[in-house]
């Protein structure tokens, strides 16, 4: 018998975003959320470099254990960021969130840069296992602002760390659990986290044995809140058995629209631009 993460994974636009700057995805052994943002709208394509970089984890394990080959990745990640801005200035200001979660034997390590999150859902407990890196969740931690005000403040979707080609990918931290048989993972953008209740996370995360269906609650959740984000989620059992797992994984959002061709994309959404006079041409 072996312990596996069985999972599913879904994204929606949302109801006010015209794309959808999030990716998604799941494998065998790795699973991830990330969450693309600023730069002439070229998030999603920070968030598909990023998605498509970590992803190779899923197939590729090294000596140096799940936390190290883990913080590889991301960092790895980051320095394929700072190629594709320093290859084109037009880039610059494009980032990425990113929360992952790579099970090897009887240990989860997992990671985030930003403020997309992970929960674990013990039993009927929801546990939330991420920390915002937010200027409002700095403030609370500091004793200077009431937890209770973050969702409601102006300015809690600044982010502090995020993946943008910086040094933010050399420094994410990781952080190891046993792998439970029974345990639930979400891994979410914001677009769910800041317009669901914890509450309400909880109470769908344990209203169906069928990830999918719970997703899909979780979504129906977020768009009944209004839905000015994209929302993504990966809801993963931990399981024990011995059904090896098939397939090459799956992506959801700019990950699986623009593919491995997601640098390519952009060079023509810049070139789009600059024939229609939005922006200078260098």
């Amino acid at each position: 018998m072996a312990l596996r993460i069985r999972a599913c994974v879904k994204t929606h636009p949302g109801l006010r975003r015209t794309n959808n700057e999030d990716s998604g995805f799941i494998g065998r052994r790795l699973f991830l959320v990330a969450d693309g943002m600023g730069g002439h709208d070229f998030g999603e394509v920070a968030s598909a470099i990023v998605a498509r970089t970590v992803a190779y984890l899923d197939d590729h394990g090294t000596s140096f254990g799940p936390e190290g080959d883990i913080c590889g990745a991301v960092e790895f990640a980051d320095q394929r960021l700072a190629r594709a801005i320093s290859n084109n200035p037009t880039l610059a200001g494009m980032g990425t969130t990113l929360t992952a979660m790579l099970i090897h034997e009887d240990l989860i390590a997992l990671t985030n840069v930003g403020d997309s999150r992970a929960y674990v859902l013990e039993g009927k407990e929801l546990i939330q296992l991420t920390h915002d890196d937010t200027y409002v969740q700095m403030l609370a931690d500091k004793g200077w602002l009431d937890p209770k005000l973050i969702p409601q403040h102006p300015q809690r979707s600044v982010l502090l760390r995020v993946l943008r080609g910086g040094d933010d990918g050399g420094t994410a931290e990781v952080t190891l659990r046993e792998a439970v048989p029974g345990d639930r993972y979400l891994l979410c953008s914001d677009g769910l986290s800041d317009y669901v209740t914890p509450e309400a996370i909880q109470k769908a995360l344990g209203s169906s044995r069928n990830a999918g269906k719970v997703i899909d609650r979780l979504i129906a959740l977020a768009i009944k809140a209004g839905a000015p984000d994209n929302v993504t989620c990966v809801v993963g059992d931990v399981v024990d058995d011995d059904v090896e797992p098939t397939g090459d994984g799956e992506f959801v959002g700019s990950a699986q629209e623009l593919g491995e061709g997601a640098l390519e994309a952009a060079e023509q959404k810049v070139a789009d631009a600059k024939a229609q006079g939005l922006l200078k041409s260098a």
